[in-house]
């Protein structure tokens, strides 16, 4: 029933939104003048209507109207976005896109700094605190001729709040249920030719089970310096430090007598901090030519201890540091017929992490003498890139983009403890292309057709951390291409984008279950992953606003003995459909759902087990805002209150379903890692 409510209102949406797209645009119509990052850095910034991709932009108000906690809560909802919880806290959760798994098929950028964890790619949104993003960009398909290695899925930009004008300010407190409570607060404003902003986040929760409790404190500040000519330099620093209970999985029989019960990992948890600093500069430099640079670093240190169900368990402290740096030059220029814009420059990454482990019980967890590690070693990860993209416009209705990458990946390893003897390196080279035309016959309406590469390297830990248990030296990088046609139209009342793809990967790296004593990372292969994403925004009365999003997705192996068989969680449907509407007496609400079709296990590439079922989540939110003076030029701000449920239809059901070795019984069985009931949120809030 709730699945034919969301397509209900998909349709519904879709039946309000086409007649408007006959009109041909103005000023005032949403998507027309939205600007995204179309090089690695963002110089300069180009309309969506003239890059060959799939977009999808969320700016202030969205990220606001969405009540979300993290990137994670706020992208679940759009097209192409597979989230799933591994660790069962519903917090540290996994995000990818367009049939990728594991966390590793998108690369992040904050303020242009990469935040993939340098070990594994993987990435820790809920570090972000949503309070000081002032625009997601989402950019879908292969990307390594921008982003380098580890973008097969796509690229996410996020990019921090500056200060204005006039002074920005917000405080927001509120408490709900698990004993939940949340503060936040921002401040930001413009001083002459300096401006400053800064947002700091604080939540707890005691946890919908046993084990997943938690807090985790986030903070955020920017400063910029206006040079004059167009010139900016700004410095970001973004801080968090989050503690959290991992509860894990539990095997489907447990599932199904009591969703929210906990026996084995009652112990489990996991604490990092992360501290990351970025210098950026952009702006003319002469001779036609303008200038972006980033410096970052990134220090982050983690401990977690795993117990499991084998009655006994390993904690793992490891602490790392990267430096990156990213120098690009822009220049346009006139050459036959048309305008250019060449973009070009290098790329540059080293991180290092050491880690000690320490075998323990769950009975005595700790504390640990670092002088008796069981493990010791360190990880390393050198990356260098070249890249160049020329975007000509023959006519104002062509766009033609061309643009390649050179990437050299250098993977070390050094163990101390347990085989001193224990050290070896590897090196991938890659060279990845990407090309693409966009057609614009009007201003309401553009098709536009792509091609791009991607690689993924394997890391560190795939390679050589675990001898013996999951780690192969063996593997070669994966490899992926996309084709991709998408459509945007752009009426009075909303938008429309549409995208069909077809990415092919071969050297698939996954983990296969069955080879060696206790399973081995392994190139699987070749894969495929086709499919059709579909968003539709607009409004459909004065101060109501709707959305819907449809990811239809066909992945499956192409080669081997699993030739045929779906590739483990990727559901073949997700539908997302929502409305914010604006009532009288200063009220608002917001309400949106989310369907994701079954998935295949993990681990389960013979598709031998039965999937993970579909599940449905609604949610609700009702405001009330109003100023608390209306004399002109009054500072007083506005007063707001909000309330909230989440899965207000109190669905049971699981994100994520593994099928794996069960030490506390020693046969396979299928684990899912269930997700929170019913829950609600009550807040009030004040902003200038």
């Amino acid at each position: 029933m709730r699945l034919r409510i969301l397509q209900l209102s998909f349709f519904v949406t879709l039946l309000v939104f086409v007649p408007a797209f006959a009109q041909e645009d103005d000023d005032t119509t949403p998507d027309t003048h939205v600007v995204v990052t179309a090089t690695r850095l963002d110089d300069p910034p180009a309309r969506t209507a003239e890059l060959p991709a799939a977009v999808t932009v969320l700016d202030r108000d969205a990220i606001a109207r969405s009540g979300a906690r993290n990137v994670q809560d706020l992208l679940a909802l759009e097209a192409g976005v597979i989230v799933y919880d591994q660790v069962g806290n519903d917090v540290e959760k996994t995000l990818d896109m367009r049939g990728f798994s594991r966390g590793r098929g998108i690369a992040v950028f904050v303020d242009g700094a990469r935040v993939n964890d340098s070990r594994n790619n993987t990435v820790a949104l809920e570090q972000i605190p949503l309070a000081a993003v002032e625009r997601i960009e989402v950019t879908r398909g292969s990307a390594a001729a921008l982003a380098g290695g580890g973008s097969e899925a796509g690229v996410v930009r996020i990019v921090t709040r500056r200060g204005e004008t006039s002074p920005q300010a917000a405080v927001s407190v509120a408490a709900g249920t698990f004993d939940s409570l949340r503060l936040d607060g921002s401040y930001g404003q413009t001083l002459g030719r300096f401006d400053v902003f800064g947002a700091v986040s604080h939540d707890t929760t005691d946890g919908f089970r046993l084990n997943s409790d938690g807090k985790q404190t986030r903070a955020d500040a920017t400063a910029g310096l206006d040079l004059g000519g167009e010139r900016r330099i700004a410095l970001s620093l973004l801080w968090s430090d989050l503690d959290y209970g991992n509860p894990g999985a539990l095997t489907l029989a447990e599932f199904e007598a009591n969703p929210l019960s906990n026996t084995f990992n009652v112990l489990d948890d996991s604490e990092r901090r992360t501290t990351q600093a970025a210098l950026n500069f952009q702006g003319p430099v002469g001779a036609g030519f303008s200038l972006a640079t980033n410096l970052s670093y990134r220090d982050e240190t983690a401990e977690t201890l795993s117990t499991g169900r084998s009655g006994s368990g390993f904690f793992l402290d490891a602490d790392g540091a990267t430096w990156s740096g990213t120098v690009q030059a822009t220049r346009p220029f006139s050459a036959g017929p048309g305008d250019h814009v060449l973009s070009f420059g290098l790329e540059g990454l080293d991180g290092e992490t050491d880690s000690l482990g320490f075998f323990s019980t769950p009975a005595s967890p700790g504390p640990f003498d670092p002088a008796s590690a069981d493990s010791v070693n360190t990880a390393g990860a050198f990356n260098a890139g070249l890249f160049v993209q020329d975007a000509w416009s023959p006519s104002p209705k062509w766009t033609v983009v061309a643009g390649a990458r050179g990437d050299r990946n250098r993977v070390t390893y050094d163990e101390t403890v347990p085989n001193p003897a224990a050290h070896d390196e590897r090196t991938f080279s890659e060279i990845s292309f990407r090309g693409g035309a966009t057609f614009r016959p009007s201003e309401s309406f553009d098709v536009h057709l792509a091609y791009a590469d991607a690689f993924l390297p394997p890391t560190a830990e795939e390679l050589f951390a675990f001898p013996g248990f999951f780690s192969n030296p063996d593997l070669v990088p994966q490899d992926a291409r996309t084709y991709e046609l998408g459509a945007r139209a752009r009426g009075s009342r909303g938008t429309v984008d549409a995208a069909g793809f077809w990415i092919d990967t071969r050297d698939e790296i996954v983990f296969d279950p069955n080879s060696g004593p206790f399973g081995q990372n392994v190139n699987a292969g070749s894969t495929r992953r086709r499919g059709v994403e579909l968003t539709l925004k607009g409004t459909l009365a004065r101060r109501v606003h709707a959305f819907s999003a449809l990811t239809y997705t066909d992945s499956e192996f192409t080669n081997g003995s699993n030739d045929g068989n779906r590739i483990p969680l990727v559901p073949e449907f997700r539908a997302s459909a929502g409305i914010d509407a604006g009532l009288p007496a200063g009220l608002s609400i917001r309400a949106d759902g989310l369907y994701v079709s079954d998935q295949v296990l993990d681990n389960d590439a013979p598709n031998a087990q039965a999937e993970l079922p579909s599940y449905t989540v609604v949610n609700v939110r009702l405001a009330w805002e109003r100023a608390l003076s209306r004399a002109a030029g009054s500072r007083a701000g506005r007063l707001g209150l909000f309330v909230e449920a989440r899965n207000a239809f109190d669905e049971v059901y699981a994100t994520r379903g593994i099928y794996a070795f069960d030490l506390s019984t020693l046969t396979n069985d299928t684990f899912v890692t269930p997700a929170p009931g019913r829950r609600y949120l009550l807040g009030v809030t004040w902003r200038m």
